[in-house]
């Protein structure tokens, strides 16, 4: 395989934390601590415009085709909703008090998912937007969540060291996994290996957990800081995880065997924290960070 670092894209003035898809295929969204949401066009290498400003620090972004609505998490714990077609606010949802680190969707049911800071997650339907759930589920921060329809299960990372599984027909919870020593960060299900879940800590280790039986089968020391994104390729050939030690590894989704590890000037890689991670397609990454960057990866 053939890795290469194919753009640095800069326009932010402050560290980034989120990443999203778009409408078009070539497109993506970026947002961080300059409040800024931006919309990229990665073919022409080029920012296109400032699609939405926030009164605060954005965390987390997800954009949601059948609606055409932005999803923007902020570090108080609200939600706006962008209307894209209509260029304007269609709601604010609030109902956590600490940050909104991640934004789940599962379209079977039209729900949509958020994991806060204040250790709840809260379940709201769409597009009206009625809170469904509200659910105290750690006494630390959620960071994590991982929706696999196939399990009909979501996976909760939890800064207590515990992976929660819920079944999302009717949100009770299937199994707690407490095999791990730090905080919990990242989680995705396997694409393929469908009784599987991989898992990454603050202790800077990738888990793989049996869902079957709800133990760990691997534990490997993947990074030398925490781990806090997990992504599939959607080939499923391999998977990108991003550090706190400044990398992007590329691995070998059946092996879970490293292949690459962008670091470094050689590498021209990112200068400060790797904060999150989203596959454009089959060969193109990109992944965003402290050093207020998104840098675009060709795998393949």
């Amino acid at each position: 395989m053939n890795f290469i670092h194919q753009h640095t894209f800069k326009e932010h003035k402050g560290p980034l934390y989120a990443l999203s898809a778009a409408e078009q295929p070539d497109y993506f969204y970026s947002a961080g601590a300059d409040r800024r949401v931006i919309l990229w066009n990665a073919k022409e290498r080029k920012a296109e415009k400032v699609v939405a400003k926030s009164p605060t620090t954005i965390i987390s972004l997800l954009y949601i085709q059948k609606f055409n609505f932005l999803l923007i998490g902020q570090i108080e714990g609200g939600v706006h909703i962008i209307d894209l077609a209509k260029g304007e606010e269609y709601k604010y949802l609030k109902k956590h008090e600490g940050y909104i680190f991640c934004i789940a969707y599962i379209e079977e049911k039209e729900e949509l998912i958020l994991a806060s800071g204040d250790g709840a997650i809260s379940v709201w339907s769409l597009p009206d937007c009625q809170l469904l759930l509200y659910r105290k589920v750690s006494e630390k921060k959620v960071r994590g969540l991982a929706y696999q329809a196939n399990r009909e299960e979501l996976a909760i990372a939890c800064g207590d060291g515990k992976v929660l599984i819920y079944n999302t027909e009717d949100w009770t919870l299937k199994s707690e996994i407490s095999h791990f020593n730090s905080s919990v960060n990242a989680v995705a299900f396997h694409p393929t290996q469908l009784n599987k879940l991989l898992v990454g800590d603050k202790d800077a280790h990738l888990h793989q957990i049996d869902l079957v039986e709800s133990k760990r089968l691997l534990s490997l020391p993947a990074h030398y800081w925490a781990i806090y994104d997990i992504a599939f390729s959607p080939n499923h050939r391999v998977f990108a995880t991003a550090s706190r030690d400044k990398t992007v590894k590329i691995w070998d989704a059946e092996e879970l065997k490293v292949i690459k590890r962008f670091e470094g000037l050689k590498d021209q890689a990112h200068t400060h924290s790797v904060n999150q991670l989203l596959w454009l397609n089959d060969t193109d990454l990109l992944s965003t960070g402290d050093d207020g960057s998104v840098r675009l990866w060709g795998i393949g």
